[in-house]
């Protein structure tokens, strides 16, 4: 762990580290094109307290299972994506509590929602 980033490798690992320090995600879509960018991006991010969880084998697999589950597009064509999930433990399982909103650069959100879903494994 430094002073941003901390390394998780497995599942057990996570579970004990979910004991003391809150588990979220958050997520970015961009379009192609915007008032500060050129290219349309897509970036996930998930968090144990303020540290950022650094690319591994094991968060590259909860990143795949979070796209396939909520579904998260690779690229917008007009609209920016946003969206943030509280992560919980239930039953030896990870459970993402998550809301999501579309909209226009600048603009009211078009779409909203929120759910609860069964995330790993």
């Amino acid at each position: 762990m430094d002073n941003n980033n901390i390394t998780i490798e497995n599942f057990e690992e996570l579970k004990v580290k979910m004991q003391t320090m809150e588990f979220y995600v958050e997520w970015r879509v961009i379009p192609d094109i915007g008032p500060d960018w050129i290219g349309s991006d897509r970036t996930i991010d998930f968090y144990l307290n303020d540290y950022i969880l650094s690319e591994s084998e094991f968060c590259k697999s909860l990143k795949d299972k979070l796209i396939k589950i909520i579904p998260i597009p690779y690229q917008s064509k007009n609209h920016v994506i946003t969206g943030d999930g509280e992560i919980t433990l239930e039953n030896q399982q990870l459970v993402v509590y998550y809301s999501w909103q579309k909209a226009i650069p600048y603009d009211n959100s078009s779409e909203y929602k929120e759910d609860k879903v069964l995330f790993y494994p």
